[in-house]
């Protein structure tokens, strides 16, 4: 018996940390950023747009996974 992928299956977004973590990354950077605009902070939006670079790392960490599999379920190497 095969040990179960600890990051869910890649095609179900709600089971794969990749996906909910650039959801989660990406709300707090939007959250930032209108808020660093709105106030005029600087710092503010600067770490609204770390966080969304963190969303974009983890989005194409999951994409990854998919393309993953995909080709494991198509026959591709």
């Amino acid at each position: 018996m095969a040990a179960k992928d600890p990051r869910g299956t890649p095609t179900i977004p709600v089971t794969h940390p990749g996906f909910l973590l650039s959801c989660g990354f990406g709300a707090i950077g939007l959250l930032l950023i209108i808020t660093g605009l709105i106030i005029g902070g600087t710092v503010i939006f600067e770490v609204g747009v770390l966080f969304g670079s963190l969303s974009l790392i983890a989005a194409l960490a999951w994409r990854s996974d998919l393309i993953t599999s995909w080709k494991k379920q198509h026959g591709g190497k």
